[in-house]
């Protein structure tokens, strides 16, 4: 018998309804886009129009940014219940909200919050989200708690009945840098309300209170029951996932490492994470509070596992989530938390590292990519400016190239080169000639990072990087760190590499660059240029100070993330490899140190040297010791005795012989384990310094914090795994990262016997 809610709703009047709504939603996101000052969201597309139920779960979010969207329904909650009785929340009410303790990532996620009234009833919500630059307090990179990090509004009512509050607009925006610059992102949102309100209410004209409310209703119904329906296709198992970041210990002023541990469970219909064994809260800004680690695995969940059903809360039904208290993702009051999305990306490539193999291991195939967010190390200047630009005004924001980062192999492809951001839809990079325009800054290059992604068969979409130089400012400043020396957010697949090393971040100072370039002189495009052509060295300030001065005519090098690698960079056709080179996407260094590909100095590839050198990377990988020093701990049988009931990897399955189940390789047969073991216990494994693979030291001089864990099938030398360790946080015993669930290997078994 059909509920209330589905005789109400006529299934073709129910999918105009829903796809009107994703483009009203649409409608209000480039509205703010059109209104705003902000370079981050004309052009880079930090904002996000949505709907929301009387209670504040959410109908439908637009193509921005995630993250937003996840955020404000725990902030349309908090306003209900604070203010519904005083001050009230009336039609043509919009209320400011920007405590990231509440909702959202920091300070500088702003959301106005609207409710939609119908003859005097509440029957939704729209909101509007976006990142303003500027929030007064502290310049980026100095905050050690919430109170530095500028504004922090709980709900106040910007607009009041449909009329603006001139005492909360001034209040908010003349604690900014640049009031004019505040106050039209703050307009921007106001507007994107008003087209979203208007519009919903027009649907209510055209189809009726009751229809649009049940309809409403039924898109969060079917999210969660396409999610359900999703979730029991997948096999019952659970997987870990380690990620590693690096910020500044405030005491010594070096590197503190951090790390990100996530354990998905999968059962039936439901999806649980685990975050024990994540790291405790620093005392910089690099901390997530609860609410936008909510918002970020909200992130995560649309972009690989639920993208195709309705985006709305409906999805996190089936999700439950546990952060201990006190970790840099679950950050205790008054922490500071500015740098909170970027620990948030970090947190969604360990999330997504879970998904992207139970994917595979469910045959989804098409919906696997290896990590967005693969940083080759974290540190040295950043990307948040202080000071003032040619003109006079203030220039407290950053620069946003990371929009641009490499996207993850897939199983039958490369990465797209500087294809997005997985936050963000609609996301893209500023034009250099807008950067030009607002900051003091000149570029002397953007373009794809060379070697500047993980490497495999298939490899990952390099990220950019620019070189850039101080023009027109005397009291430039930029945010700094110290070399972190580990790769951040990097995950590679089945063999392939998490991250590429690529060119350098670095300062580098100049007293001659102006005059030279004034002269005419050929300008370097790539930081190595930098030292070779005498413009300047690199430069380390002393005692790493949380901000450094940037004098005019110094010189700045800087990149973005790359997409990690997938499978056996050996698998990779030597031509292919040969051509990369030829095109100045990888080094001949590269190339033959991890392709076992030989070129000359032309770039032609040399076919005997290239097989000569590729069987000798696979002898080194067949020589080197097992962890648990045997390479099997499966005693009786022949490999050809076991049949495959589940390909989790590439090249690996739980196998059965009728009576047992073990891990085997499915390229030459070799017998691993039981199905329950680790199999990485029994690979002959290689540690790689990270210094191998970018050709020597930080740029400080400094060592690299960790290294690369090889490991590779006894039989066939396949590489199976690259794995991070970080040495001050963990030791090298392999990473247990998938374990099957004993009674769904044994219906598998049964549903995938042979027919006699």
């Amino acid at each position: 018998m059909a509920t209330a809610v589905e005789a109400l709703v006529d299934p073709v009047k129910y999918e105009i309804f829903l796809h009107r709504l994703w483009a009203i939603g649409e409608e209000g996101r480039i509205a703010l886009q059109r209104v705003t000052a902000s370079p981050i969201v004309a052009q880079g597309g930090e904002c996000m129009s949505s709907f929301y139920a009387p209670d504040g779960t959410m109908i439908l979010a637009c193509s921005g940014h995630l993250r937003f969207a996840g955020a404000t329904s725990q902030a349309i909650r908090a306003i209900i219940d604070w203010y519904a009785e005083s001050p009230g929340i009336a039609e043509g009410d919009q209320f400011f909200l920007n405590d990231p303790y509440v909702a959202g990532s920091h300070t500088y996620d702003q959301m106005l919050i609207m409710p939609i009234f119908w003859e005097g009833r509440l029957i939704a919500w729209t909101a509007s989200s976006s990142h303003t630059a500027d929030v007064g307090g502290v310049l980026r990179g100095q905050a050690t708690e919430i109170f530095h990090e500028g504004i922090r509004i709980l709900g106040l009512k910007a607009i009041e009945r449909g009329q603006p509050r001139d005492d909360v607009f001034r209040t908010i925006v003349e604690q900014c840098r640049d009031p004019q610059y505040v106050a039209l992102d703050l307009k921007s949102r106001v507007a994107a309300n008003n087209v979203c309100a208007r519009a919903f209410l027009q649907l209510v004209e055209k189809f009726g209170v009751e229809f649009v409310e049940a309809a409403c209703a039924r898109i969060i119904a079917d999210t969660e029951s396409l999610a359900r329906e999703r979730l029991r296709a997948l096999p019952d198992g659970t997987w870990t996932a380690r990620m590693y970041g690096t910020t500044v210990d405030r005491k010594t002023r070096g590197v503190h490492p951090y790390r990100i541990v996530c354990t998905t469970t999968k059962r039936d219909d439901t999806l649980h994470f685990d975050f024990t064994g994540t790291s405790p809260q620093v005392a910089d800004d690099m901390n997530s509070t609860l609410p936008s680690t909510l918002a970020h695995m909200n992130v995560a969940l649309t972009n690989q596992l639920f993208w195709d059903a309705p985006w709305s809360d409906g999805k996190m039904a089936p999700v439950s989530v546990y952060v201990p208290e006190g970790t840099i993702l679950n950050c205790s009051f008054p922490a500071a938390c500015a740098s909170a999305p970027m620990v948030g990306m970090f947190l969604v490539a360990s999330v997504s590292e879970c998904l992207a193999k139970m994917l595979y291991a469910a045959g989804r195939v098409d919906d696997v990519n290896a990590t967005w967010t693969g940083f080759w190390y974290w540190g040295g200047p950043g990307m948040f400016y202080g000071g003032h630009n040619r003109e006079g005004i203030p220039t407290a924001q950053g620069i946003y190239d990371f929009h641009g980062s490499g996207l993850g192999a897939a199983p039958t492809r490369d990465g797209v080169p500087t294809g997005g951001h997985m936050n963000i839809p609609t996301g893209g990079i500023s034009d250099v000639e807008r950067v030009e325009m607002q900051y003091p800054l000149v570029y002397l290059a953007r373009n794809h990072n060379p070697d500047g992604f993980g490497y495999g068969r298939w490899q990952g979409g390099a990220g950019s990087y620019r070189l850039y130089t101080v023009y027109g400012s005397r009291d430039l400043t930029i945010d700094y760190k110290p070399y972190g020396g580990i790769p951040t957010g990097a995950f590679g697949l089945f063999g392939g590499y998490p991250a590429g090393c690529g060119v350098i971040r670095a300062l580098f100072p100049s007293e001659t660059l102006l005059d030279r370039l004034r002269a005419g002189e050929r300008y370097p495009v790539l930081p190595d240029e930098v030292p070779a052509g005498g413009w300047g060295e690199v430069w380390c300030p002393p005692g790493t100070p949380e901000r450094v001065p940037i004098p005019e005519g110094w010189l700045v090098s800087d990149f973005v993330a790359g997409g990690g690698g997938f499978g056996d960079p050996l698998d990779r056709e030597p031509e292919r490899v040969a051509a990369d080179v030829r095109g100045r996407r990888l080094s001949p260094r590269i190339a033959h140190l991890l392709y076992g590909v030989v070129v000359d100095g032309a770039g032609a590839l040399d076919g005997a040297a290239t097989a000569a050198r590729r069987e000798a990377i696979r002898a080194e990988r067949r020589a080197a010791e097992p962890a648990s020093g045997q390479t099997t701990a499966i005693e009786e049988g022949s490999a050809a005795s076991w049949r495959p009931v589940l390909r989790f990897h590439l090249h690996l399955a739980v196998a059965t012989d009728g009576t047992r189940y073990a891990v085997q390789c499915q390229r030459c047969g070799h017998l691993y384990c039981d199905a329950a073991d680790n199999y990485k216990q029994y690979a002959p494994r290689r540690r790689r310094p990270l210094e191998e693979l970018a050709g020597g030291p930080l740029p400080s001089g400094e060592p690299y914090q960790g290294y690369l864990l090889e490991y590779a099938c006894p039989g066939c030398a396949t590489l199976l795994q690259v794995d991070l360790v970080c040495p001050a946080l963990d030791d090298d015993a392999p990473l247990h990262d998938v374990r099957f669930d004993a009674a769904w290997l044994a219906r598998q078994a049964e549903a995938t016997r042979p027919a006699r």
